[in-house]
């Protein structure tokens, strides 16, 4: 219980944060705009358009939500997770950090697991070190992973990379 109240008041603490730089009128990093715009989604299908099943449309939300936040796509196959990567390498407006802070996104490229799994996913990450994602379950845009279950799921128990990048 202790812990749940210590992660709620780190989420306030950081909306605190939030509001007074958008009440100082200081400009938002592109982390911080993807973060706010993956904020406005939670609970809401990300992908409406429905080009990729709900099981596989975590790539499609993703690019849905930079789309709506900065005019264009991360890369023009706008369902793969493995041209989505290779776009953050190549771009030239991405940098990869190894401290995620709300509106990093986060990557484990399909065709790079260690075990064979077939299919990556990418989400945004959130306040308290939680990730915002598809639902394979239910198509909608939910915080469904914290980081650390994230490694461990898609890190350990799948095999592959989990990456973190941020727009320059």
């Amino acid at each position: 219980m202790n812990f749940l109240i210590m992660q709620l008041q780190i989420k306030i603490l950081q909306l605190k944060i939030f509001l007074a730089k958008y009440q100082m009128n200081t400009p938002f990093t592109n982390r911080e705009k993807l973060y706010l715009a993956a904020v406005a989604e939670l609970g809401k299908d990300a992908s409406p358009k429905d080009i990729a099943e709900d099981e596989l449309a975590c790539a499609e939300s993703v690019q849905n939500i930079h789309y709506k936040t900065f005019g264009r796509f991360i890369c023009p196959q706008t369902l793969s997770t493995y041209a989505m990567y290779q776009a953050f390498l190549m771009d030239g407006i991405w940098e990869q950090t190894f401290t995620p802070e709300p509106g990093t996104i986060v990557i484990a490229p399909s065709g790079y697991s260690s075990k064979g799994a077939k299919n990556g996913h990418v989400g945004i990450v959130s306040l308290g070190n939680m990730i915002m994602s598809n639902s394979s379950g239910t198509g909608m845009w939910l915080e469904n992973y914290s980081i650390d279950s994230w490694k461990l799921y898609y890190g350990q128990k799948l095999g592959f990379p989990v990456l973190f990048f941020n727009k320059i």
